[in-house]
């Protein structure tokens, strides 16, 4: 006959010896986060996550509750994976804005799988909470119809109130903003609160305007000329989006690293 509270001594004795063995892990994964910030390496190394699970899968192949050990290790790498990029990158928020067209959604999908984040992109976020797309409420309601619902979606997205993983928070997230963004002046200070802002720049001629109702209606160069000086004011950070986003990441990612270094 089993003795219960042998038993679970037992597992409280062992609980104790992965907690050590999980924070020296991540002792050695915090240095090798340093090390790839100090020589430019690559932060994800998708072949080596697969490789260290296919070991695992091999290893206990014959065991029912090898998909569970496997989520395990997968829950550790995630870790480790956040930990570096907390370490290079710092944890902060980061706001993409720039005119229409200018290429955030790109280059933020782009930043967020180099910085293992988050990605939001808040016009097609605005779609999925209000259920109608931003093109079609300024056509149905006006301008000023969507501002007050993209500032009330801005604040919820800057205090998380959509998050799911409540034990994540602390993770910064990549967030594509409307060109417009910088139209209503208490937007400022929710995309300053302890965050990164960015300013994407591309050359007007470059712009799309098909879609976009504001472009369209006003013009390129007076939508710019209205908007620029709060572009350049908002921002931390320029940077411009000439020759492919992937340099235009590249750039970001550099800048992001020197300044976490200060």
């Amino acid at each position: 006959m089993y003795d219960l509270s042998e038993l679970r001594k037992q597992i409280d004795d062992v609980d104790a010896n992965l907690i050590t063995i999980l924070l020296k892990r991540f002792e050695i994964t915090s240095k090798i986060g340093e090390y790839k910030a100090e020589n430019g390496k690559e932060l994800f190394c998708a072949d080596r996550e697969e490789e260290k699970i296919s070991c695992i899968k091999k290893l206990l192949s014959d065991r029912p509750d090898m998909p569970y050990i496997a989520d395990m290790f997968r829950c550790a790498m995630d870790f480790s994976k956040y930990q570096q990029s907390a370490n290079i990158y710092g944890t902060k928020d980061i706001y993409l804005i720039g005119m229409p067209g200018c290429g955030k959604s790109t280059i933020g999908k782009l930043l967020a799988d180099k910085m293992q984040r988050e990605f939001t992109d808040l016009d097609v976020l605005f779609g999925k909470v209000y259920n109608i797309v931003p093109a079609k409420i300024i056509e149905e309601q006006g301008e000023a119809a969507f501002r007050d619902k993209e500032t009330e979606l801005l604040k919820n997205v800057a205090s998380k109130a959509f998050e799911k993983k409540k034990w994540d928070t602390k993770r910064g997230r990549i967030i594509s903003c409307g060109g417009g963004i910088v139209c209503r002046e208490e937007n400022r200070d929710i995309l300053k609160n302890d965050s990164l802002v960015i300013y994407v720049k591309r050359s007007l001629k470059d712009l799309a305007v098909n879609g976009r109702p504001l472009s369209e209606k006003n013009g390129i160069e007076a939508l710019f000329e209205q908007r620029k000086e709060k572009y350049s004011s908002w921002c931390d950070m320029e940077v411009e989006n000439a020759a492919s986003p992937e340099v235009c990441v590249q750039e970001i990612l550099k800048n992001i690293m020197e300044q976490n270094r200060k």
